[in-house]
C-alpha cells in the first residue's frame, strides 16, 4: 500500500486552469499515465483543443460544462466522460469554480493542437 497527500503537490497554472499532479507515471506505475486535479476559476476558459495520441478521462469533482466535438457535455459530480485521441474539448466561460480529476493515458509532449478562435 502506498499512500499519496495531494496537499503536498504544487499548483500550476495552465491556459484557463491550475492543475496539480496527484500521482506521476512512476508512482502509477503506467508508463505515459498520470492524475491530475484540475482547478477552474469562474470566468476562465479552456481554449478548444485536441490530442494526437494521449486520451483523458475526466471525473467530475464538482459540476462543469465542458464542449466537446461541438456538443455541450454538462458533467455533475461523480460523472465520467472519456475523451479519445482526436476529440476536440474545451470550456466555455465558467460561472463558477470548478474541479475535475483528469486521468492522462499515452501522454506525450507537444500532443496537445489548439484549435484557432
Amino acid at each position: 500500500m502506498k499512500v499519496y497527500r495531494a496537499g503536498s503537490r504544487a499548483w500550476a497554472k495552465g491556459t484557463g486552469y491550475s492543475k496539480r499532479t496527484l500521482l506521476e507515471e512512476g508512482e502509477l506505475g503506467v508508463e505515459g499515465s498520470f492524475i491530475q486535479e484540475v482547478k477552474f476559476n469562474a470566468g476562465e476558459c479552456v481554449p478548444l483543443h485536441y490530442h494526437r495520441t494521449q486520451r483523458e478521462i475526466f471525473y467530475a469533482l464538482s459540476k462543469i460544462e465542458f464542449e466537446i466535438n461541438g456538443e455541450r457535455v454538462l458533467m455533475q459530480p461523480g460523472d465520467i466522460v472519456v475523451c479519445e485521441p482526436g476529440d476536440i474539448h474545451g470550456n466555455p466561460s465558467l460561472p463558477r469554480e470548478a474541479r475535475i480529476l483528469v486521468i492522462k493515458v499515452d501522454f506525450a509532449e507537444g500532443d496537445t493542437v489548439w484549435m484557432s478562435p
